[in-house]
């Protein structure tokens, strides 16, 4: 069995909810440590990736098991379940079983709400053994079939920043002009769903509202993984008498040294995620108002962007040069943006639809260059990577939410 737990959502501010997975129970005996594992991890990884969720840490949800004696037998009696409850902050509890027969796993949950004991969702999967990514892909589906006609409420934030409204359509992602660099091809046709997206980049003082309500410490690290870096002189956030600021001055500058990690995770935290890298593109070339321009609404590059020949080699206010055509300021220079995609070196040929990029990847990409970069290296289809756990005086991102 494993279980989720989803914390009680209310209007503000605590509107995500917690989803803490626990061992799955067998209900064979061929299935081993290792594949449980396999299946726990990929169940986290799916529910990570749902808008408006987040995953417990493992080490916490196991601590409170153990304190609690928890008998992983497949029932839950309602001192244990109010325990759990209480100790975790959980809404609900998920209890799920896993078989393995003819290469395949077989999971069953069961989502039990901790106040009534009454069962709201149930959801099976069937899915191969391997490869990872047909695991990844089948936990996801199961997830959405259990928690995704539970959508929570939206989210309820202090200081965000200011979203536009952008409308789906269809156009030419990549590029088709001798200047392309290899993995900017195929372009290809992309359509999409509208959505919102941040008129800016996420500045220091919108990124401190959220260590400070995560209660991020000084080593700046949350689930187990960096979410930036603070300590170098360039810095412009820091950690004093176990709060964070922004140094004086800097609190509408874009957010610098922030991680993928720290990027998705702020996203997460507004109920919205990072922009897929053709929703970053689209939104890049000013949707279905766009002009087909080199940068993000002009060919001229010094209207739009800071970059090398007029940044004075550093960072700017957002929102300090002209916006594109959907009223996006900075989508070219300042900062190079994270986007939720695994990068690959080349487009698949084919249209797509709401594509979400490489299935997995050892870099996440990085779009519309930054302060540092010459003109040729801000064009609206240039592609940048870099390893998620990775930061820089220039890495920025913007906040994806969905369409109203």
């Amino acid at each position: 069995m494993f279980g989720v737990a989803l914390r009680a959502q209310e209007a503000s501010p605590k509107a995500v909810k917690k989803i803490a997975v626990l061992e799955p129970t067998a209900t064979s005996g061929s299935v081993t440590t290792m594949q449980k594992e396999i299946i726990r991890g990929a169940l986290e990884e799916a529910i990570t990736n749902m808008p408006g969720y987040e995953a417990f840490t493992r080490t916490n949800i196991d601590a409170i098991v153990s304190e609690i004696n928890f008998q992983q037998s497949g029932m839950v009696d309602d001192d244990q379940r109010k325990r759990i409850g209480v100790m975790s902050g959980a809404e609900y509890i998920c209890l799920s079983t896993l078989t393995v027969e003819n290469d395949e796993f077989y999971i069953a949950c069961s989502l039990i709400e901790v106040e009534s004991g009454r069962i709201s969702h149930t959801a099976n999967e069937l899915m191969p053994v391997t490869p990872r990514s047909a695991v990844l892909e089948g936990c996801r589906k199961l997830t959405q079939k259990l928690i995704g006609s539970a959508k929570p409420a939206p989210v309820v934030r202090d200081n965000l920043p200011e979203l536009v409204q952008i409308t789906g359509g269809i156009f030419t992602m990549g590029c088709q002009k001798s200047e392309c660099e290899s993995d900017e091809k195929p372009a290809h046709r992309v359509s999409l769903d509208g959505f919102r997206l941040s008129k800016t980049e996420v500045t220091n003082g919108h990124y401190i509202t959220f260590l400070n309500d995560r209660n991020i410490r000084a080593n700046g690290q949350y689930s187990g993984n960096k979410l930036l870096e603070w300590t170098l002189p360039e810095a412009q956030v820091e950690y004093v008498d176990g709060m964070w600021r922004v140094k004086p001055g800097y609190e509408s500058y874009p957010m610098v040294h922030v991680t993928w990690y720290g990027a998705y995770e702020y996203c997460s935290w507004a109920g919205g995620r990072l922009p897929t890298e053709a929703e970053w593109e689209y939104a890049a070339r000013g949707g279905s108002k766009g002009g087909n321009t080199r940068y993000a609404g002009s060919n001229a590059g010094d209207e739009v962007m800071w970059f090398a020949e007029n940044s004075g080699m550093r960072t700017h206010v957002v929102g300090a040069k002209r916006p594109n055509e959907l009223n996006l300021y900075d989508m070219c220079g300042n900062v190079r943006e994270w986007c939720a995609d695994w990068w690959a070196p080349a487009y698949p040929g084919e249209e797509q639809n709401n594509p979400t990029g490489a299935r997995s990847g050892a870099f996440r990409v990085l779009r519309g260059g930054g302060w540092n970069y010459d003109a040729q290296s801000c064009r609206v289809t240039f592609r940048d990577y870099y390893a998620p756990s990775g930061s820089g005086n220039n890495f920025g991102f913007r906040l994806w939410m969905p369409a109203q």
